[in-house]
């Protein structure tokens, strides 16, 4: 009897830039993100456009060389870049439910895709890809549980190269109702990619512990924490308006004293305003 030695499972080649750092709790971060990118299919896609996408598996691995050989596109911010690609599969299948194009259809009833990627492809798939980045960033930024920084990204120029020796996400996508199957794909360069692993150098319980041994000796008040939500904004608008609006137009609106509750207990009034870009709520005013 003849018996082949099994092959060798696949190990990570360790790259001497990362050794001594906490390279081991990646997954750690990618489980997050698979919940932050699943969150935006079913709020850009899913539940606008009963679509069923969802994240199946994703993963993180440095490679020397882009598994994508299609296109890639580049977002750049002042803390460093970020590469995005993404399979044509996937990118007609969302563009079939935003815009009730056939170019996606049934497994059952393959449709052949255009021979050439449209405008219309290369609109979404930078619309997408800077959400995509943007929720990288942000967990990024927010690992483990730090105050987020505000990152604005920027389109590099036409077809930049991908990020070569970079540490690469793998998100695999499905959808059910169209048979689609496919993965995206989210490269970080040394600075990302050194500002994720400061932030897993800092144990969450190492956080935990400081911040309530800081606060054990402070007043009640200060200690209790409540979450504070501002309804913005509540609109009645006739369901014949409604069902004629299309992709595009606008409904005006604007903003007054806004609500401020605690669960679902209305505390206080305040005044929407606007400070550096951002909306905030002053004068508070008791509901009583």
């Amino acid at each position: 009897m003849n018996i082949k030695p099994s092959s060798p499972p696949h190990q990570q080649v360790l790259d001497p830039r990362f050794l001594g750092r906490p390279v081991h709790l990646l997954p750690l971060f990618t489980a997050r993100l698979r919940e932050d990118l699943a969150e935006l299919f079913r709020a850009g896609m899913n539940r606008r456009y009963r679509a069923a996408f969802e994240v199946s598996e994703i993963g993180m691995a440095c490679i020397d060389e882009p598994e994508h050989a299609g296109r890639w596109l580049r977002y750049e911010a002042p803390s460093g870049g970020i590469g995005f690609a993404i399979e044509r599969s996937v990118l007609l299948g969302a563009i079939h439910y935003r815009y009730g194009t056939r170019e996606a259809a049934p497994a059952d009833k393959p449709a052949q895709p255009p021979a050439r990627e449209t405008a219309t492809e290369e609109r979404l798939a930078a619309t997408l890809g800077a959400q995509f980045a943007a929720a990288v960033a942000a967990r990024i930024d927010g690992w483990p549980g730090t105050a987020t920084e505000a990152c604005e990204f920027r389109a590099a120029g036409a077809n930049p190269p991908p990020i070569v020796k970079a540490w690469t996400i793998k998100a695999s996508i499905a959808e059910s109702k169209l048979g689609i199957h496919g993965n995206l794909w989210l490269t970080l360069d040394d600075a990302w990619m050194s500002r994720l692993l400061r932030q897993l150098a800092v144990p969450r319980e190492a956080k935990q512990k400081d911040a309530a041994a800081g606060d054990a000796g402070a007043p009640l008040a200060q200690r209790l924490h409540l979450q504070l939500a501002g309804r913005l904004l509540q609109k009645e608008v006739p369901l014949g308006t409604l069902l004629d609006l299309q992709i595009g137009e606008v409904i005006p609106i604007s903003l007054g004293p806004t609500e401020v509750l605690v669960e679902d207990a209305r505390l206080f009034r305040a005044v929407v305003a606007e400070r550096a870009g951002k909306l905030c709520l002053t004068s508070f005013e008791d509901v009583e």
